[in-house]
Order: structure tokens, then sequence, then C-alpha cells
């Protein structure tokens, strides 16, 4: 298999040059710690928490110095890590968001499976540590990972509950249902409890990725890009999907609904007190236990009651981590690496993680010891993430995608989606041509990566 075009000129950069014998090391050098790089994709809270790690780490021995750095959101900094590939030079770790993930897989020359780092370095890894949503998405066939699951979450519905009960709203019975979500939104704009009634980020992820989840739809042949690189979108002529584009578009009308933009922007919105409610990430709780100064409850993603078995799961977001190969890159490199890695999937860093952030456990026994503790009793909400994932209805399609190229697909959805509120074309042609266009960055995946 030939890698994705950003890796071509690297192609004699193998796993076997990267991970052949131990390098002898001179004895000054051996005095020096040797520096584990590590990128990452987060800001704020989860960037200087996941930055505090690596010194904790740092301080519990001497052998290895891990620096952590953020080179940019998620896009971005994929793009600085090839360049930084195609020099010989790439971060020892990466932290890269799902979306990627279809790219990072097929770059079997550019990555070391983490499961394959930890058999180098002779430390017990066993993927089915890691919560099952986490290691199907990240995972081969044999059951090894190809990534080590980290900031694991998904949608959830936070809404403000000083509002609702200004809107004559009950503040402990969120919106299940569409419906009862534009009821809602409604009658906060209707008794101006809020400039706006509902907000969302990441409209992509959130309202085609997680929706389709949610309703067990198909929006791509293969199984969302599971089965083969030969897949293709399938999104017109999609009712459901239709009608919540639609919904969006109608809601705007009297602020039920405004549009945040493509990335996070919209939580601003929420956490400041103009919107009511919101759809996000559940990683992003505590910027809002951060900001918000009014009193606010956490909900699963709405469902449109007639989908017939919905609500289903919703499926994993965030990010994993990637290890990079590197002609010179030697074993007691990698050996570090695996040690750093096995420090964050320790119980102590991913509860704290979790409890911090409000990202998801992406350990069985870092979950477990959280309920064992009380966490979830003392914190009523929190478990909501898990249940979305874990616990609701599996389907078909409710196990995520790995398209090619989703980063640049992502933006094709946002642009289509932004004509149909503005009102410059319809919800199904906004559908129409995402599929259109974003099957021809699938097919021009496919003949740089197959």
């Amino acid at each position: 298999m030939r890698l994705p075009s950003p890796f071509l000129p690297l192609r004699r950069a193998t796993l076997a040059a990267a991970l052949g014998a131990a390098i002898a090391l001179p004895a000054a050098a051996q005095q020096r710690p040797i520096e584990i790089q590590m990128w990452m994709g987060l800001t704020g809270q989860g960037g200087e928490l996941l930055t505090r790690f690596g010194e904790d780490f740092n301080k519990t021995q001497n052998e290895y110095r891990v620096v952590v750095s953020f080179k940019g959101q998620y896009p971005e900094q994929r793009a600085a890590a090839v360049a930084a590939f195609r020099a010989g030079n790439p971060p020892h770790i990466m932290q890269m968001f799902d979306a990627g993930s279809g790219d990072m897989m097929q770059a079997k020359g550019a990555v070391v499976p983490v499961s394959e780092v930890f058999k180098r370095a002779g430390l017990q890894f066993n993927p089915a540590d890691f919560i099952a949503p986490a290691r199907g998405y990240y995972g081969l066939p044999n059951g090894d990972l190809l990534s080590m699951p980290f900031n694991v979450s998904t949608t959830v519905l936070f809404y403000n509950k000083d509002a609702f009960r200004k809107a004559g709203l009950d503040p402990n019975k969120p919106p299940q249902t569409w419906p009862q979500l534009i009821d809602a939104a409604k009658k906060i704009r209707s008794t101006n409890a809020a400039a706006c009634g509902y907000t969302t980020t990441w409209m992509a992820w959130v309202m085609l990725e997680q929706f389709a989840s949610r309703h067990n739809i198909a929006f791509g042949t293969q199984g969302n890009g599971r089965g083969g690189l030969d897949a293709s979108l399938q999104l017109a002529n999609n009712k459901v999907l239709e009608r919540q584009l639609q919904t969006l578009v109608d809601m705007q009308k009297d602020k039920s609904f405004d549009y945040g933009g493509r990335s996070n922007d919209a939580a601003a919105k929420f956490i400041s007190g103009e919107c009511a409610m919101l759809t996000q990430s559940s990683g992003g709780l505590g910027a809002i236990t951060q900001g918000a100064k009014f009193e606010f409850g956490t909900a699963q993603l709405p469902h449109w009651p007639d989908v017939k078995g919905a609500p289903y799961a919703t499926t994993i977001g965030g990010a994993s981590l990637w290890v990079f190969n590197a002609p010179n890159r030697s074993q007691a490199e990698f050996r570090g690496v695996a040690q750093f890695l096995n420090f964050l999937r320790s119980d102590k860093v991913m509860t704290e993680w979790a409890k911090t952030t409000g990202f998801l456990p992406a350990t069985n026994s870092a979950f477990k010891a959280m309920q064992d503790e009380g966490f979830f009793a003392k914190n009523p909400g929190r478990d909501v993430p898990i249940l979305s994932l874990i616990n609701a209805a599996k389907g078909e399609n409710t196990n995520g995608y790995r398209f090619g190229r989703w980063t640049e697909i992502r933006d094709v959805f946002h642009e289509e989606v932004e004509k149909a509120l503005q009102g410059a074309q319809t919800p199904a042609d906004a559908l129409r041509n995402t599929e259109r266009r974003g099957n021809a960055l699938l097919r021009a995946f496919e003949r740089t990566a197959g």
C-alpha cells in the first residue's frame, strides 16, 4: 500500500529502521536526559494540564525529558507534522483529533502502531484496558491499537438552568428530543430569557457525524468508510439530515438558533449567557465550569422520536496519541515514548484528566475508580457522556467513520451549510453538493493512498 501524498517522499523511513537494535550512547550523552517531543492541539485548561503531566513525568525519572508543545489547532498541527516528517524530524508523539484518523491510519510508514511501541519497550499493554468505543475506533482488525485513546469525548447538550427558570421551563427536565428543544428555544426567545435559544459548536461533528450516529444513519458506503478506501459519501436525499438542517434554517428567524461558526467559538455564546442551550464536546465542561456565572445542566444529544430505534449511541470524539516514525530515531527514544504513554494511561492521570476537563476516562479501570469513589454520584450529569457513548443502543452505523481527507470534507460541509443558512440554497442542495465535492476528495485520497 502506498502512503498518502504528504508522506510519499519519505517512504524509506521504515518501521524496521526506526525500531532496530539499540544504539550504544556515549557516556556523556547518557548523562543527559533523552528529549521526547510531544505536540498537542489543546489550549486553555486542557493544554495546561497536559503540559503539567509532561512535567510530572519528568520528575519521576531522569533518563527522559518530555517537552509538550502546542503547534496550533489540530489541522494546523497535522500540517506542521507532515512538514517535520518530510524533514526527517517529526515529533515523537502527536495528539490528533478523530477527524484526522483516516489519514493517519493510512500513513503506515509514518506512524508506529502504539501496540508495537509498547511491545518493543517490554511494557505490558492490553488494548482491552480501554473503553470499547475508543479501542474500536482506533483499533486494527487483529485487536492491536494504532494510537492510544486519550482525550475521549462525545457530544452533549449543555443548558442554562437559570434561563430555563426565567422562561418558565423546568430546569430539571432538559429536552430529550429535537421537537422539545425547538419548543424550549422558542419559549426562551418569546420570554426574552436569553438573546438566543440554542447554538452549536463544531457544526460538521455535531450535525453530521454525531447526529448520524444518534439516528443510526449511514452517511457513507463501506460502513462509513471503515471497510475500504473506495468508500463514497451518501448524503443526497437523506430526509432525516435534510430535516435537521431545515430546522436550523427555520430557527434562525427568531434567534431560536444562532450560528456560532465552524469550530468551538459558539461555546462563548453559552458561557456568556447569550444562548441558553449549546451542543458541544463533553470536554468543554471545564471551560464552562470556569466561565459560566449561572447554574447549568448536562443532557444527551437530542434525537428525532419518529426515527425508528432512536436514540442510538453517539460516537467517539476527542483525540488520540500517535507515535511518529523517523529515520534516525533510536530504540531508546521509543522506549521513552512507551514509558510516557504508560504514565498517561495510569489511573492517577486518567482520573485527574477526566475530573478536571470533562473528557471521559479512556480506560475501564479509571472509569471504575471514579465510580468506586462515588464521583458520578456526587457530580450529577458527569456520567451523561458515558451513558450516551456506552449504554445507549448500538447500531451498524454507531461505530464512527474512517474517511480520508475528512478535515477538508468537513470544511466542504461547512461551506455548503452556511450557504443554506444564508438562504443561498436549500438544505437538500447543501447535502447534494457536499456529497459531490466530498466524493471528489475521497477519490483523490484513494489514488494517493491505495
